[in-house]
């Protein structure tokens, strides 16, 4: 049995795992987890019991009082950020008291024991814990304190952490195994090659050759080396699909692994939260800290983004929030509010760090760059905001607990750098300060297959490659070449476009050229390029980063010889192929044909576009597609259409908006409209009114779609009816 010295060690040695846990589960009882309570009182009454048996009173009757008001919690009383900041100043506490067990100097519990009481005393409507004098009451929190998360959204706390699938695993080596296998038939294959072209090398050397064998020796040679050239085809071909094969087995593997290190956001933001409250504490301010929503990150993210996110929260509480005498001269509430929100997208998290503080005090600023900045005092404030990331900069005129060190927004601009991250500040002075982060989910970039076209260098992602091959037989129809594409319970023609032509250097497929065959939501299609190589990961810069934008580009990566690869988007490719000019058919007179009317379909559900472009080009028109309504008006500008038809519920412009631009452009403003959208007149009266007010031909409903109406429809519109 251990002494009763070493049980106490022990004690405090697991004192800051579980203070870590308690504090997690308070934040995450915030955020909507109620289940949490319980265990958290559980674990309060373990510690309690504990420090009692082992005679370290302090810790005990502090974990006393944290329980009773867990208690009044439980009972049914609403917390409010009394609540929150005693409890999480009850924890700090209890960390303290084992991190400074055996000092001298005892530490002083008495602000921490006189919250916990007047939290209590908030909580139960009535006068301190029995036995106990009633301490001046706290300022209260007029309302209850809200959830930070939205419960419906928070992911489920049940779920087990990210682990490493071993199935998956298992099956992408017994894959890679496979390849293995087929790159020894290959090499064997090889083999004999190069011993038929050993053969031939005998069979066409003169010296010794009798005259009357030089036909035979000839048709020999001949056979030999059609038979070579068959079989060296055969292999390059099979070498190309597995070599293909084996990359994207070893980008799955990969991606395998990277899950597994892929974690919540809620720890991130429990310390976020923390850390904000016990700087407010430290400082003496009453600030209302609130954090919103989740997301995914790579751990190797979070552990950079960690200390930029802690430095801006205590940054927002220290310089951003005001005295609470300056804010009442400002006509502002007493109690500050910092505001931290996460939003998740497809590549990356975007977290926002608010407060309704003073804002950026620029003219302290130019203060202090005076020196060291000629004519600063020239430089209006948006022109100040990147010298705000010089390093050792700081606008405190004293050194404190928290700021005046001169380590501030240089370490977030490194953090977030060093991510391939972006940071962005926006501040009004007297209204506060906003601060934008930009980070990448992974620190890995994005899978693509590369390929070469002419002179573009581009990609496309490796999600939505089928397969590459080299193509051998084109079929020719009506509607443009076709390629076959055997697997599965038969032999599938897709159809086969040039990316040359789809990116503007024209050509046509060929026998012999690579080709990619790509997932789209209509099906699948080919594209022919002049290679590819194997898939690989690569750092993107997106699209809306960029100075210049093409409906073809979702993005840019850095090449190591300094140029740059252009990743294409699959869905506008196929979009932008089926319009490609085609090779004229021979015509029987030389009259110049009769223009054919022009449609644009705006529509950002793939399906639907495919659909309604079919039924337009079925019956004689020209189709060009958008989707969305953005790059619907840009489509209108370059090209006036003869009709529009067009969802209305779409992403960065919806299908009023776009509308009502084109009713604003001279050339564009008398072009019929037809909307389809799921909205009703009854349920969105107002968007029919304000379209019908645009002038549009008619709304026509989804769900009750009918293709011979909008025939007729069309068909007026383009009539004059």
């Amino acid at each position: 049995m251990r002494s009763r010295a070493d049980l106490v060690a022990a004690f405090h040695r697991a004192m800051p795992d579980r203070v870590a846990q308690a504090t997690d589960l308070w934040l995450g009882f915030e955020q909507g987890q109620a289940g949490n309570l319980p265990v958290l009182r559980r674990l309060l009454h373990t510690l309690k019991g504990e420090a009692h048996m082992l005679e370290l009173a302090a810790c005990g009757d502090l974990a006393e009082l944290t329980e009773t008001v867990i208690d009044a919690v439980r009972g049914g009383a609403r917390p409010t950020q009394l609540t929150g900041d005693s409890l999480l100043g009850a924890l700090e506490a209890l960390g303290l008291l084992s991190a400074s067990a055996g000092e001298a100097a005892p530490l002083d519990l008495g602000p921490v024991q006189e919250t916990l009481r007047a939290a209590h005393a908030e909580l139960t409507g009535a006068g301190a814990p029995a036995g106990e004098a009633a301490p001046p009451r706290a300022p209260a929190t007029e309302s209850a304190l809200p959830p930070r998360f939205d419960p419906a959204a928070a992911p489920d706390p049940a779920a087990p952490p990210a682990a490493l699938d071993a199935a998956a695993v298992g099956a992408l080596l017994h894959e890679m195994q496979r390849l293995h296998g087929e790159r020894e038939v290959l090499q064997r294959r090889l083999r004999e090659a190069q011993r038929m072209l050993r053969a031939l090398l005998v069979e066409i050397d003169p010296r010794g050759a009798a005259a009357d064998r030089v036909a035979e020796r000839i048709t020999k040679t001949l056979g030999y080396g059609a038979e070579i050239e068959r079989l060296l085809g055969a292999v390059r071909a099979d070498w190309s699909s597995n070599e293909f094969a084996a990359g994207r087995a070893l980008g799955e593997l990969d991606e395998v692994v990277r899950r597994a290190s892929v974690v919540r956001t809620e720890r991130l933001l429990n310390q976020v939260s923390l850390a904000a409250r016990s700087a407010a504490r430290m400082l003496g301010k009453d600030v209302e800290v609130r954090v919103e929503g989740t997301g995914l990150l790579d751990a190797a993210v979070e552990r950079r983004l960690e200390p930029a996110l802690l430095h801006l929260v205590r940054n927002a509480v220290d310089h951003g929030i005001e005295p609470a005498d300056v804010r009442a001269r400002r006509g502002k509430p007493a109690r500050g509010a910092v505001a931290v929100t996460v939003v998740q997208t497809d590549a990356a998290v975007r977290v926002e760090v608010k407060d309704d503080g003073g804002g950026v005090d620029f003219a302290r600023l130019r203060e202090v760059l005076a020196e060291a900045v000629p004519d600063v005092a020239s430089l209006d404030d948006a022109e100040l905001i990147p010298y705000l990331f010089a390093h050792g900069l700081t606008t405190t005129r004293s050194v404190g607990a928290i700021s005046g060190r001169g380590v501030g927004l240089d370490v977030v601009a490194r953090e977030v750098g060093a991510l391939g991250g972006q940071v962005r500040v926006d501040s009004r002075p007297g209204l506060g300060t906003t601060i934008l982060l930009v980070v990448p989910k992974s620190p890995h970039g994005e899978e693509v297959v590369p390929v070469t076209c002419g002179r573009f260098r581009c990609a496309v992602p490796t999600h939505a490659v089928h397969s590459v091959m080299l193509l051998e037989e084109l079929l020719h129809t009506s509607d443009g070449p076709r390629v076959r594409l055997a697997g599965g319970p038969g032999v599938e023609l897709v159809p086969l476009y040039a990316l040359g032509a789809v990116l503007g250097d024209g050509g046509q497929p060929a026998p012999g050229d690579a080709a990619l065959v790509l997932h789209h939501a209509a099906g699948l299609f080919a594209v022919s390029v002049d290679g590819y190589e194997n898939p690989r990961l690569v750092a993107l810069v997106r699209s809306e980063e960029l100075p210049w934008s093409s409906p073809l580009v979702r993005g840019v990566a850095p090449t190591a010889d300094g140029e740059a690869m252009l990743l294409l988007d699959v869905e506008r490719v196929f979009a932008w192929a089926r319009q490609a000019p085609r090779e004229a058919p021979v015509r029987a007179a030389a009259a110049a044909p009769k223009r054919e009317p022009l449609a644009l379909v705006v529509e950002d559900a793939p399906v639907a576009r495919e659909l309604l472009s079919g039924i337009l080009r079925a019956i004689g028109l020209r189709v060009e597609e958008a989707s969305d309504g953005r790059e619907g008006l840009a489509r209108a500008r370059a090209a006036p259409p003869d009709v529009v038809l067009t969802d209305l519920e779409m992403p960065y412009m919806n299908g009023l908006e776009m509308v009502a631009e084109l009713r604003r452009t001279p050339a564009l403003a008398r072009v019929p409209v037809v909307v389809l959208t799921t909205q009703t007149a009854a349920t969105h009266a107002e968007n029919v009114a304000a379209l019908r007010e645009l002038g549009v031909r008619a709304v026509l409903s989804k769900q009750r779609f009918v293709e011979e109406e909008l025939r007729r429809i069309v068909a007026e519109s383009l009539g004059g009816a």
